[in-house]
């Protein structure tokens, strides 16, 4: 164990350790890209964060930065889980419900519980829940999918996470902690006041505020991304109030440790009702999109039938998908009314409707809400293809409009041509969320290199179509690399003053956010193929 190791064992509650398996486990996370941190700390507490960043904010002041990164279940898909110095783990002892108030409709949570559990705990109260931050069976932390901007399953009926996010318990980068809420003119003039580094981030961010107001204007009119700090746009109101709360929703922890937050629940449908239509084409299958949009679903999906072909190839075939669907697509509609009568209806009404359109099948089921990712299950084998490597991540969180659907699936197949390789589509309709499902064998240099081309065609490609190659689960250390040389200049300087102002000697999680060097970030995927085997 180094030096700075044993020094922080012996001042903190939890343990700080750095043997070969731990240190192992956590240098990679669901993406491509692979770095090994000096030691893992198992925080008790947030005093144990606190004493943290006190030790790592002195030494930077001597010119040594120890990086700190945090981590949950490492469900990250862009290298934001993963690390070099000190990686803070929220999940061995910061997973405590603090509190639900039921009338108000809250719960208070420590960032290192799972989602799961926060919906199982929040299911006993009235039906209570928050909204889905994956459309697999994927588990992560509240505080990865905050950090992360999580989304998943019906989206377009509860949001994302970060919506329902209120106020955040944050431990800055020199140790200090903020509790963030929307606070009063009258109040940011007190804050600003303050000798603290909390004062400072308030007088700075208040000024750039003002001096980009224009650019921000632009910023909030734009559309959904979640390059750089995007929640800028929702921090200082007209009346002059201020919450820090939306830049850490999607910052994936490059702006100080979200150690506990407050989060907004919502009454959950127990049920739905799903209609599945099969079709040959995916040409066929597109046209039929319109239709289950008029028929009122809370949710519109679009599957690749190749995606299913990938999941029949691993053992797991659908009675909705037929093998015949495969060289096209599948439609889903989900009907979330709490009314079952209501969802039988309007679900009868579209499969008459479907009837019409020469489906090759088509089916009516019942899920309950809580086994709906059952309806995706494919997802997750396509995501682990049979006889080569995914690349976890790097292809998923896309978003675009549904009128630009038809001009991106027509781009997706001129990228398969150029490249040689399949890029199967995941499309949440409703949301705007897209996942392609790409395999490479990874072994060869040059498959590599298309890993980093194709991803630099999509991050220019999406905003041509008024969407986003980093919508939906952050933008890592993987897609700025490709993203951040993309935007305007005024932009790029707006993001960095924000991780300057609140990370002035470059603690956190560095890398996110920025342009990572292609050397660099070589390194790292190779790194990644190796421990692949």
């Amino acid at each position: 164990m180094n030096k700075v190791a044993t020094y922080l064992n012996e001042h903190l509650t939890g343990e700080v350790l750095t043997h070969e398996a731990v240190i192992a486990g956590v240098e990679q996370d669901g993406g491509v890209l692979t770095r090994r941190p000096e030691m893992v700390a198992r925080v008790a507490h947030v005093n144990d964060i606190r004493k943290i960043m006190r030790f790592c904010s002195q030494l930077a002041e001597k010119g040594h930065v120890l990086p700190v990164s945090v981590r949950g279940y490492g469900t990250d898909a862009t290298g934001g889980a993963t690390g070099t110095g000190v990686m803070i783990d929220l999940t061995k002892h910061m997973r405590r419900i603090e509190g639900i108030d039921p009338k108000q409709q809250l719960i208070h949570v420590q960032t290192g519980i799972s989602h799961s559990a926060v919906q199982s705990t929040l299911a006993t109260h009235k039906g209570l829940g928050v909204p889905a931050v994956s459309f697999t069976d994927e588990d992560g932390t509240i505080g990865g999918a905050i950090g992360a901007g999580a989304a998943g399953t019906l989206s377009s009926l509860y949001g994302t996470l970060g919506r329902s996010v209120q106020r955040v318990e944050v431990v800055l980068s020199n140790g200090d902690v903020v509790q963030t809420e929307r606070i009063s003119k009258r109040e940011v003039a007190r804050k600003k006041g303050l000798t603290t580094l909390e004062g400072d981030i308030y007088r700075q961010l208040d000024n750039l505020i003002d001096d980009n107001a224009e650019l921000i204007d632009r910023l909030r009119t734009d559309g959904a991304d979640t390059t750089g700090y995007r929640g800028i746009t929702e921090v200082k109101a007209k009346d002059g109030s201020m919450d820090l709360t939306p830049l850490f929703v999607g910052a994936q922890g490059s702006l100080g440790v979200v150690s506990e937050a407050i989060l907004k629940a919502e009454f959950t449908r127990p049920e739905l009702t799903v209609v599945t239509a099969a079709y040959a084409t995916m040409h066929d299958a597109q046209a039929a999109i319109d239709m289950v949009i008029d028929a009122k679903s809370v949710t519109v999906e679009l599957i690749d039938g190749r995606i299913f072909a990938a999941a029949a190839a691993q053992g797991k075939v659908l009675e909705w998908a037929p093998k015949e669907c495969f060289a096209g697509a599948v439609v889903v509609a989900i009907f979330a009314d709490f009314s079952e009568r209501t969802r039988a209806k309007m679900a009868k009404k579209l499969v008459k409707k479907l009837g019409e359109s020469d489906p090759l099948h088509l089916a009516t089921k019942e899920y309950e809400a809580a086994h709906a990712t059952e309806l995706h299950a494919v997802l997750t084998l396509a995501a682990h293809p049979a006889g080569a490597l995914s690349v976890p991540g790097a292809f998923s969180g896309l978003q675009l409009p549904l009128v630009q659907l038809d001009r991106f699936l027509a781009s997706v197949r001129g990228l398969e041509t150029q490249y040689g390789v399949e890029l199967p589509v995941f499309v949440d309709v409703s949301s705007g969320f897209v996942d392609l499902f790409p395999a490479f064998a990874m072994k060869k240099v040059s498959d590599r290199q298309k890993v980093v081309k194709l991803s630099a065609e999509l991050a220019k490609l999406l905003p041509e179509l008024d969407g986003s190659y980093a919508a939906r689960g952050g933008d890592g250390r993987f897609k700025s690399s490709v993203m951040q040389p993309l935007l305007p200049d005024d932009e790029r300087a707006l993001y960095d003053k924000i991780k300057e102002i609140f990370d002035p000697l470059g603690i956190f999680n560095p890398g996110i956010k920025c342009v990572v060097p292609p050397k660099d970030l070589a390194a790292e995927l190779n790194a990644w193929c190796r421990l692949q085997g």
